[in-house]
């Protein structure tokens, strides 16, 4: 991404690529597990299940973390507060999530989010409408997205793929319930909900490159102009 001498800011098509190549590798990564569950060990569909619990977890969480920092007329003390009782909230309810499955990433995963919260309030950054609507909107379509995935993979006659009933047992899945004793559903779900991220923000970025114009404010708003 780089400004023009006429102010604006303009994304390149490596910009538009990278925007949602984090989400197509993991949608990717998905149906290579969800074909070839042992392929990486044992461990990897019963690490795909926990992704998607995560997310659910982490949706939920970015869109207090995402409201928040906005609220500029709270004062700066008020939202730390705010953040680190709502990070209090969902370290427990990791925990219920991880600790069955004998994992710790998941903590880290969520200290990151917290701690690029916290640092956005310290700094004080402000954003334009603009920049907010689209925020807000990208965790909404996520929330959307992430119930459609879900509801598909347990609604729809999806096929197992590797993931056939012979080998679940050999997985070691924690516990019991639909992703648990039928896991191919949930790693179908991440296949969807990631591949949907994917196409979102490269929508997103493509429709940004090519309205240059629409960008100037934020430019303008980070040069205090």
């Amino acid at each position: 991404m780089s400004a023009t001498n006429s102010n604006r800011i303009t994304y390149s098509p490596w910009d538009v690529l990278l925007a949602g190549a984090p989400d197509a590798v993991t949608s990717c990564w998905c149906l290579f597990v969800w074909m070839y569950p042992l392929a990486c060990g044992n461990d990897a569909v019963k690490g795909v299940v926990l992704m998607m619990l995560m997310e659910f977890i982490l949706l939920n969480a970015t869109g207090f973390f995402t409201a928040i920092p906005f609220m500029i007329d709270l004062g700066r003390s008020t939202r730390i507060a705010m953040l680190l009782g709502l990070c209090l909230v969902y370290l427990l309810l990791i925990a219920g999530f991880a600790l069955p499955f004998h994992a710790v990433w998941p903590f880290f995963a969520f200290g990151w989010l917290a701690f690029g919260k916290l640092v956005w309030i310290l700094r004080n950054r402000r954003v334009n409408d603009n920049d907010q609507m689209w925020l807000m909107g990208g965790w909404a379509f996520s929330v959307a997205a992430y119930l459609g995935a879900v509801g598909a993979g347990v609604t729809l006659n999806l096929p197992a793929l590797g993931i056939v009933p012979a080998i679940v047992p050999s997985l070691h899945m924690p516990g019991g319930g639909e992703w648990m004793d039928t896991p191919h559903k949930a790693v179908a779900a991440g296949v969807f909900y990631f591949a949907a991220l994917a196409l979102f923000k490269w929508l997103h970025a493509a429709l940004r490159r090519a309205n240059p114009d629409n960008n100037r404010s934020r430019l303008l708003s980070r040069r205090g102009e």
